[in-house]
């Protein structure tokens, strides 16, 4: 989650207060809006995978009146079958931005979970015009998308080609810099690293994704 400290005592004329240490006091503010999460896993993924194939993707609704920060994002990684070469050092999976249409094919996931129920849909839900999906056996479709050429991120697979191996990655994004910014109609997705899955291994993927959206980052 994002977060804000408030300064207790301070006005415009009166300095903040402080302990006996010298140490400000202060408050913690929740950030405005409503939190959701996302969680799937992928198909068996078929050998040698393109680079840059997508297997995961959320879009917010192009017509939304907020944003979504994304500020978690965990991806288990399980080889299946073995890859030829036990040790390659180009395999990853990258999370990257992206603008443009939805992705298509795999499977639809329509409905984000809410982490309180009293909250309203969330702006990627497929009945408000965002749109989700995860990878069953090969990649997602991508048409019109544009992806950002710099990664927010990359999972290294390099000593992952034995069958059985696995792996898990945690990106707290709000417990950094900044949370990642989706504005309406940008895209979130895993993919494929640049170079191609090498090859006979197979593998799966479980994500899970958790996000604010709101009119205001504050």
């Amino acid at each position: 989650m994002g977060w804000a400290n408030k300064l207790i005592g301070w006005t415009s004329s009166t300095g903040a207060e402080v302990n006996s240490e010298g140490a400000l006091y202060t408050v913690d503010l929740d950030p405005t809006g409503n939190n959701y999460t996302v969680v799937g896993k992928t198909g068996t993924i078929a050998a040698a995978a393109a680079g840059g194939a997508a297997v995961f993707a959320m879009r917010l609704d192009p017509g939304s009146a907020k944003k979504a920060w994304i500020e978690l994002v965990k991806i288990r990684w399980t080889t299946l079958v073995a890859f030829t070469t036990p040790v390659t050092a180009t395999r990853s999976i990258v999370l990257t931005r992206g603008s443009g249409a939805a992705t298509s094919g795999g499977t639809a996931i329509t409905t984000a979970t809410k982490k309180d129920s009293t909250n309203g849909a969330s702006e990627f839900d497929t009945a408000l015009g965002g749109d989700m999906r995860i990878a069953t056996t090969g990649a997602l479709t991508v048409t019109g998308i544009t992806w950002e050429t710099v990664n927010l991120g990359e999972v290294t697979l390099a000593h992952l080609g034995a069958a059985g191996a696995y792996s898990e990655a945690i990106y707290e994004f709000s417990n950094r810099n900044h949370a990642v910014e989706i504005n309406p109609g940008e895209v979130f997705g895993i993919r494929v690293g640049p170079s191609a899955m090498d090859a006979a291994g197979t593998w799966m993927i479980g994500i899970e994704v958790a996000w604010r959206e709101s009119t205001s980052e504050a």
